[in-house]
């Protein structure tokens, strides 16, 4: 917190984010980029173009959201991706996002806190990733942040809909 009390610290990762991801389909000012149906699970993908980018490294979001005509009584299942702008994909902003997940996360699946060298070569070297699996019971989720050379930086949320239930939004 500040030292005048304005700022406060994120106790999530969508406290992150300046955008609102719970009013994605608010407006209908996102597109759908994919559609797949695989017995009886349907797999369809909305992206938004974000008005600011996100964390130095974001503009835009896709949510993920799978379907099973199977399953009737349950709820969608939602990952949601922020695929980074390749201009803004630098050491220092991955450093800074990694040091915000941490200070929100704690440790990641791995045992890592901050940035390592041994992390620092394997992005020079086309790759890097650290994925922390949080919540419990039903409410597993993850949330994960990965680089390689044919896809960019990502930083996703598995099982978004368990967090957002977690968090009672």
């Amino acid at each position: 917190m500040s030292a005048f009390g304005l700022f406060k610290e994120p106790k999530n990762i969508i406290e992150l984010f300046t955008f609102d991801l719970t009013t994605f389909f608010y407006e209908e000012d996102y597109e759908e980029i994919s559609f797949e149906e695989q017995e009886g699970l349907f797999m369809i993908e909305y992206e938004k173009v974000l008005p600011w980018i996100e964390i130095d490294l974001f503009n835009k979001v896709v949510f993920r959201v799978f379907n099973d005509k199977k399953n009737i009584v349950g709820s969608n299942h939602i990952n949601v991706n922020f695929p980074a702008e390749p201009d803004h994909t630098n050491m220092a902003n991955i450093k800074k996002l990694t040091h915000k997940l941490f200070k929100i996360y704690g440790w990641d699946d791995e045992n890592l806190g901050e940035m390592t060298v041994k992390d620092e070569t394997g992005f020079n070297n086309g790759f890097f990733e650290r994925q922390w699996t949080l919540g419990e019971g039903k409410n597993v989720y993850s949330v994960r942040l990965i680089y390689n050379t044919r896809d960019g930086l990502s930083l996703r949320i598995l099982f978004f809909n368990h967090l957002l239930e977690l968090i009672q939004k």
